[in-house]
């Protein structure tokens, strides 16, 4: 069962969770589904500093608002959008993709207030109940890719399946574990639900929320990814993180 790799992958982390890592993962915008998309769209590829600093840019050209209606996010033209992500900001394009980052903010506003998801509570149940066709939905828009709709979802605070990268990630922890159990008829399927539960409870065994382990193993499987390298030395030794 799942359960019984909580100990396994608890013992796996010990000395590659970062410094802080309880502190690192941003609070995001629950109740405000504006800045949720916004902030979700930019936070796959830049760091916190320059998310707040558009997050407050938001926020400063929209007084009064509560930020919490994606139909009204959808009504802004484009061009305009621009200025209210900011002038350091506004004509960014998505990295490896020519498209500017507000005309992706203002396409997936749209495609979500057709579909009558407006608010953060419409979204964070739409992704729980329905999390695929939501991830379908977005991942249609040119320059969105499954590292943004990651983010999107983790500004919203709803849970999805972790991505491919975080169960290549995590299989690698079990399995070069010491403790890990020998592969077999029983052995648990680490797919991506069966990842996602047990990132779940080991979150509960480390006395942190999931979301905030979740955003951790993403930033470790990124990272990883990147350099190119594995969580093991060729004798199945946890290695340092790169």
């Amino acid at each position: 069962m799942v359960e019984d790799l909580v100990p396994n992958l608890r013992a796996a982390l010990t000395g590659l969770l970062p410094a802080g890592w309880r502190d690192a993962a941003p609070w995001g915008y629950p109740a405000q589904s504006e800045l949720a998309l916004v902030t979700g769209v930019f936070a796959a590829q830049l760091p916190p500093n320059a998310v707040a600093e558009i997050a407050d840019s938001v926020m400063r050209h929209r007084p009064g608002s509560s930020l919490d209606n994606l139909a009204d996010l959808a009504a802004i033209d484009p061009v305009d959008l621009r200025g209210v992500i900011g002038d350091r900001w506004g004509d960014s394009t998505v990295l490896g993709v020519p498209r500017r980052r507000a005309d992706v903010i203002h396409e997936a506003a749209r495609l979500l207030s057709h579909a009558g998801l407006r608010t953060g509570r419409d979204l964070d149940s739409a992704i729980r109940e329905r999390g695929t066709e939501i991830e379908r939905l977005l991942l249609a828009v040119r320059g969105l890719g499954p590292g943004t709709w990651a983010s999107i979802a983790f500004m919203a605070h709803a849970a999805i399946p972790p991505g491919d990268d975080v169960v290549r990630l995590v299989s690698e922890l079990v399995a070069g574990h010491d403790a890990a159990p020998e592969p077999g008829d029983d052995a648990p399927v680490l797919d991506r639900a069966g990842v996602g539960r047990l990132v779940r409870l080991t979150a509960t065994r480390l006395g942190t929320d999931e979301r905030i382990l979740s955003y951790t193993m993403r930033r470790l499987a990124e990272e990883h990814a990147r350099a190119g390298t594995s969580m093991f030395a060729a004798d199945g030794a946890v290695g340092a993180p790169a």
